[in-house]
């Protein structure tokens, strides 16, 4: 792993925010992030005094800088798949170069938005009372993966999803029971621990003095 990630990360967010289309970007990116956080999680345990060390304020400035870098690079990249499922639907130009520079896992969610819009559209306007059918079947395919998704003759609607909300890197303090997040996850925590949650479990957190919210500056 290069020790210029952040960097890498930054200026891949920048492109993507300048240009306002979807970019190549490289298959395992975010892959070498978790590892990467992962490795710098690894070498803050491992100093004796963490929280007291400027090393250990770096770290946790890497590793927060990292995880929100990433985030961002997400939530650009799944706003401009929805425009591109959206110019589809609605019959408008579409650019099928810019398609197939989603990530595999990208194009799952490009095929269910599909799908989604797709039941909605002949519920709502054509009157249909009845599932389409499952309309993801057949995605995660390597074969054809020049070839662009289009919309399914049957399309299910994907399964409910969590309710998501903003997250805060936090410095646990003291042990925490098993609880549920407001992202469906189940977290067990313990002193040290050093996590990102979403924002609503961290403030509760903070307020009762269990965990630290790590400020960061970007």
């Amino acid at each position: 792993m290069p020790d210029d990630l952040l960097e890498k990360l930054r200026q891949m967010l920048l492109d993507m925010q300048h240009s306002g289309r979807l970019s190549y970007i490289e298959p395992g990116i975010y892959d070498n992030a978790r590892a990467y956080i992962e490795k710098r999680k690894a070498d803050y345990y491992a100093l004796k005094n963490p929280l007291e060390s400027r090393m250990g304020s770096l770290l946790i400035e890497e590793i927060g800088s990292v995880t929100e870098t990433v985030q961002e690079i997400f939530s650009v990249r799944t706003r401009q798949i929805l425009d591109l499922a959206f110019q589809q639907m609605e019959g408008q130009y579409f650019d099928k170069d810019e398609a197939r520079k989603m990530l595999p896992e990208e194009r799952v969610m490009y095929e269910r938005i599909i799908s989604a819009i797709e039941e909605c559209r002949e519920v709502l306007v054509h009157g249909e009372t009845t599932p389409l059918g499952d309309g993801a079947a057949a995605v995660g395919r390597n074969d054809g993966a020049d070839e662009i998704p289009e919309p399914r003759e049957t399309p299910a609607a994907p399964a409910p999803r969590p309710i998501q909300s903003p997250y805060a890197l936090v410095h646990i303090r003291s042990d925490v029971e098993p609880f549920m997040g407001m992202d469906g996850r189940t977290y067990d925590l313990k002193m040290g621990d050093i996590v990102t949650l979403p924002e609503n479990n961290a403030d509760v957190l903070c307020e009762h003095d269990i965990a630290l919210n790590i400020r960061l500056n970007k």
